[in-house]
């Protein structure tokens, strides 16, 4: 193989993600057209419409993407070793303290559009979290999510990518997961937190622990802080010391990871693959090619337009 047939290889790649893209989006926005045609009274409903969007992504929009992308290019398994629980409660730390730092710069660079544009910058995440049933939105946040998205941008992204090198595979798994998130509020904490989730992947050759690491920190985020927002007035005295004492425990795991993840990038080197793509070809060829241009462009024009909007 040349150089032509590894930038075919991650075209071939990106254009079947973009078609897993479509094809998911179109099933969610049809399924919702079609609750709206037949009960109009539901579409305000948050719990209903989050049901209409996501029932139909795990019940074919998922599935359909595991057909398209497990039949395309040479996946290879990536070997196994076992995490200790000590080791998993480090990555926990790690992966929460990156997930943290990404979501603070997606507010620095959400507020800044929300002043050009003159008005704020929608967060489709934290309409989940406080306007519905937080049980309800719990089973897409904690369950389903983790274990579909995982298997989709892990398993079947590195075991393909991997033998270009581990460093590739990383910052292609972790690029892909965050640009499908869609918006610019959740892209940063997704690209950080999918580059580790793909580092432990492919040290570990274990998708179980990525997919835990995921249930954890969603439900930290998203579930008890939703809690936390629907049922504590955080005006009241009592109310500030909850949220202050949740702020103080989830800041304090954030530092500590981000500590603990520079004193162990050296131990979490990449290790290079069978094949290698030469350092000035590096980006033209994973990135630079017409498939992964057309995913990273539907995405961008979405998360714009979600920001503009």
């Amino acid at each position: 193989m040349d150089m032509k047939s590894y930038r075919k290889d991650f075209s071939g790649l990106g254009f079947r993600m973009a078609v897993c893209a479509v094809l998911i989006t179109a099933i969610q926005y049809a399924a919702q057209y079609i609750v709206v045609a037949v009960r109009p009274e539901w579409a305000d409903n948050l719990d209903i419409m989050l049901a209409a969007t996501m029932i139909p992504l795990y019940v074919l929009g998922y599935p359909a993407a595991f057909l398209i992308m497990g039949k395309g290019g040479d996946r290879r398994p990536v070997e196994k070793h076992t995490m200790t629980p000590g080791q998993f409660i480090l990555a926990f730390m790690m992966s929460y303290g990156l997930l943290i730092a990404g979501n603070i710069i997606g507010l620095i660079i959400t507020y800044g559009i929300s002043v050009i544009k003159g008005s704020e910058v929608g967060n489709p995440l934290m309409s989940i979290v406080t306007g519905g049933n937080i049980w309800i939105s719990a089973i897409y946040i904690v369950l389903l999510a983790p274990a579909f998205e995982e298997f989709l941008f892990r398993k079947l992204i590195c075991d393909r990518v991997a033998k270009y090198g581990q460093g590739t595979a990383v910052v292609v798994s972790g690029l892909m997961f965050g640009l499908f998130h869609g918006n610019f509020n959740q892209f940063f904490y997704a690209f950080f937190i999918g580059c580790f989730f793909a580092m432990i992947y492919l040290k570990t050759g274990e998708i179980k622990y990525t997919i835990g690491l995921h249930m954890i920190v969603n439900f930290i985020g998203s579930v008890l802080g939703g809690l936390l927002l629907q049922n504590v007035d955080i005006e009241s005295p009592t109310g500030m010391i909850i949220f202050g004492i949740y702020g103080l425990c989830v800041y304090g795991i954030a530092i500590a990871g981000i500590a603990l993840f520079f004193i162990n990038l050296q131990k979490m080197k990449p290790e290079a693959g069978e094949i290698t793509i030469e350092k000035g070809a590096r980006f033209k060829t994973v990135i630079g090619n017409a498939g992964m241009i057309i995913y990273g462009a539907l995405f961008l024009g979405m998360m714009i337009a979600i920001a503009l909007l």
